[in-house]
């Protein structure tokens, strides 16, 4: 991967996307709102950069077009979840759900079965039935969009860890990093809005978020 820093731009980027991250980080968490407003979509506006860095090196194909839809995806996702003032979370729920089908779709290209995968669609399929139970529980009207996205976001985890072993050792680790990363960080957003306040919760899932999609961003050019 440290190839990548030989490529025109892509140094230039990678500077200009941390420097965005963490002084959107900074400014979320001393609340300077419209601070904030300006840089979260920059933030992924800037990862969108390494996606299209890599269409200009290798050309367009299915994997990156789709990547580049999910992107495009999660930033309309990302501006309408930042905005504090107004409730709008089944609206990015919706646009992060369009995002998981495109990381779907990428991640399922040459998709081939082997015999640990079922134990993994098992493992993360009882992870569903635990977070899902606790969520309905508390926030019943939701239940059924909740559900839905959380078995988008199941399906793509299960085909970024389907590329362990699948012949690309860089993908076997990018993928499976940002699924994790992913996860997690809509875990927090789950706890944070239907079980129980997280002080500086933004802060903390982009700090995994952005991470994330940086990685499946990278993931293009191999």
């Amino acid at each position: 991967m440290s190839h990548l820093f030989s490529l025109q731009y892509f140094t230039g980027l990678f500077v200009l996307f941390v420097s965005i991250f963490i002084l959107r980080e900074l400014v979320a968490f001393l609340r300077i709102l419209p601070l904030k407003y300006v840089l979260t979509p920059l933030v992924t506006i800037s990862i969108f950069a390494f996606a299209m860095l890599a269409v200009r090196a290798f050309g367009m194909s299915p994997y990156t077009a789709c990547i580049i839809a999910g992107l495009l995806f999660s930033l309309v996702a990302d501006t309408l979840l930042m905005i504090e003032e107004i409730h709008m979370f089944i609206h990015g729920l919706i646009f992060f759900l369009l995002t998981h089908c495109c990381y779907i779709a990428a991640f399922s290209i040459g998709y081939s079965f082997a015999p640990w995968h079922g134990v993994l669609l098992a493992v993360f399929g009882a992870l569903v039935v635990f977070f899902y139970g606790k969520i309905r529980a508390k926030k019943g009207g939701h239940a059924f969009p909740v559900l839905l996205y959380m078995s988008a976001l199941l399906l793509m985890c299960f085909f970024a860890y389907s590329h362990v072993r699948h012949g690309d050792a860089t993908l076997g680790v990018l993928l499976p990093a940002a699924a994790t990363l992913f996860a997690i960080s809509d875990s927090v957003l789950a706890v944070n809005t239907f079980i129980k306040k997280i002080p500086h919760s933004t802060v903390l899932t982009w700090s995994l978020y952005a991470p994330a999609q940086f990685f499946i961003a990278v993931s293009c050019f191999f």
